[in-house]
């Protein structure tokens, strides 16, 4: 599966789009000026504690007050403690005491107190108006390993099925990690040779003394940054899929160009700088994509169409097909059954992306068009979790209920893309012949269409396709190697259209 990194570097922020077979999967933001990213890890104050939610409110400098819940505290929380200087600790002593006599720990408040000092790392960005999420189970990142401070334990990840491979690189990194410090041996660790986990163990030490180091700053202050997005996404995704990286900033390039030389040697050729004077995205059809797929309504390669509304509470998307009407009548009512069901099937491979690119989370709900048999059910629950597989962020699916919805929940750590409200909002005439476009493509290429078509549009839009030297409509000759014949229907509004085969048939329709 062929993978690409298209990076945006503009004055204020960086852009970062990854494709795969060409579509777009994922679409991050990065501005220079953000004050916090997940995995930041911060010496906090404690202001006040939540009895009720059995949380804690951190001061981290941030204009909004950090939440740190008691399941969040993890059990080096008292190593973590103790770690802290002495001369910055309101009764640390009285407190230590405290922890050591005292057996009850069952609630935040017998472990925390208000003005006290803790380290704790970013486990949820701001959304919306509520403040950042923190834990105090501080870990570091890095492309094999992830290392657990305050810790003993050397655990690996279940991916890796080599059982003999799994227990040399267990006992290898019991053998050669200092006390005091837990590991997580990554998927990607399999088969890697001792000198590369080594060399990355001793920078992940490196890191976590940087932030002993910065623990005598006076709170609240941020003790160790993490990586930018760019980095992020090629430590935690790259592998032999990805085989382009196109960037349109000189000195980004040579910096992605010194990490891969780190964690993938093999790979630095795979980078090519963009000198070019059309922007990026949209030379590489990024722009083009945003506008079709993050609208309210995304079209399918069929015909069909997603309704995707977000509401205070929940995410709901409808399935629409255009195409249902046009069935033709003579057609059994197995043949309609399988029609829905592959209608519904393109729609779930459709949702999964959506729920990535858009980073929606929370509690979704998914109005697949109502199928009667249970076997046709099962078969799209299976097919909508082998597709939310790749989806790295926690997430549970539950069957068809009996009203036929799909419910499931996605956990997020960053803001949605929230970039359909902008297009939305526009209305732009381009838009809607991107959504044309990408309708007409999927029928020219399907096997079983022989002949020309006709589209069925209304004059004024005709018109424009007709105009000019070459035409949209000769550009479409060229690229598809078929004629399509443009109606002028003054009848029609602007957005409406149809499309007919050879045979005069309705292949898909604005009309539903």
């Amino acid at each position: 599966m062929n993978k690409e990194l298209v990076i945006n570097a503009e004055e204020q922020k960086v852009k970062i789009a990854l494709l795969e077979e060409g579509k777009l999967l994922e679409l991050h933001q990065e501005n220079y000026n953000n004050k916090l990213s997940v995995g930041d890890i911060y010496l906090g104050i404690v202001k006040k504690i939540s009895y009720g939610l059995n949380a804690a409110i951190i001061d981290i400098g941030y204009s909004k007050w950090a939440f740190l819940h008691y399941d969040d505290l993890g059990f080096q929380i008292e190593k973590i403690l103790e770690l802290i200087p002495i001369n910055q600790k309101k009764n640390f002593l009285k407190n230590t005491f405290f922890l050591k006599k005292k057996e009850d720990k069952s609630s935040i408040e017998k472990i925390l107190y208000p003005g006290q000092n803790i380290l704790v790392q970013i486990s949820k960005e701001p959304i919306s108006n509520k403040g950042p999420k923190l834990t105090a189970k501080i870990c570091i990142p890095g492309r094999n390993l992830v290392l657990i401070p305050c810790s003993e334990k050397v655990t690996i990840s279940h991916k890796i099925k080599n059982i003999k491979e799994k227990n040399r690189l267990i006992l290898y990194m019991q053998k050669i990690k200092p006390k005091e410090f837990g590991i997580i041996i990554r998927t990607v660790a399999c088969f890697k040779i001792e000198q590369i986990l080594k060399k990355e163990l001793f920078i992940l030490i490196k890191k976590w003394r940087k932030i002993l180091n910065n623990l005598i700053k006076l709170p609240p202050v941020k003790v160790l940054s993490e990586n930018n997005k760019t980095y992020c996404l090629l430590r935690d995704t790259f592998n032999d899929d990805f085989k382009s990286i196109y960037c349109n900033n000189s000195f980004l390039c040579q910096e992605i160009s010194s990490y891969l030389s780190f964690i993938s040697p093999e790979k630095k050729s795979i980078i090519k700088y963009y000198k070019g004077n059309i922007p990026i995205f949209e030379k590489y059809g990024i722009e083009k994509q945003i506008q079709i797929f993050l609208g309210k309504n995304v079209p399918l390669e069929n015909g069909a169409y997603l309704v995707i509304e977000h509401t205070e509470a929940l995410h709901v998307i409808d399935v629409n097909s255009g195409m249902i009407n046009h069935i033709k009548k003579n057609c059994t009512e197995s043949e309609r059954m399988d029609h829905i069901l592959q209608v519904n099937l393109l729609a779930a491979t459709e949702i999964a992306r959506q729920i990535r690119l858009r980073n929606m989370g929370g509690i979704i709900v998914v109005d697949f068009i109502d199928m009667y048999d249970p076997y046709q059910k099962k078969i799209l629950y299976e097919h909508l979790k082998e597709k939310m597989k790749n989806d790295k962020a926690k997430h549970q699916i539950l069957p068809p209920n009996e009203f036929g919805l799909v419910q499931f929940t996605r956990h997020r750590v960053r803001p949605e893309l929230k970039y359909h409200e902008k297009y939305q909002k526009l209305k732009s005439p381009i838009i809607y012949i991107h959504n044309l476009e990408f309708i007409l493509e999927k029928i020219m290429n399907n096997k079983f269409n022989k002949g020309g078509i006709q589209l069925h549009i209304h004059s004024f839009v005709a018109a424009y396709l007709k105009r000019g030297f070459p035409s949209i409509q000769q550009k479409w000759l060229f690229k598809y190697k078929k004629w399509i014949k443009i109606i002028p229907r003054n009848s029609f509004k602007y957005t409406e259209y149809k499309i007919l085969n050879e045979n005069k048939e309705i292949v898909s329709s604005s009309f539903i």
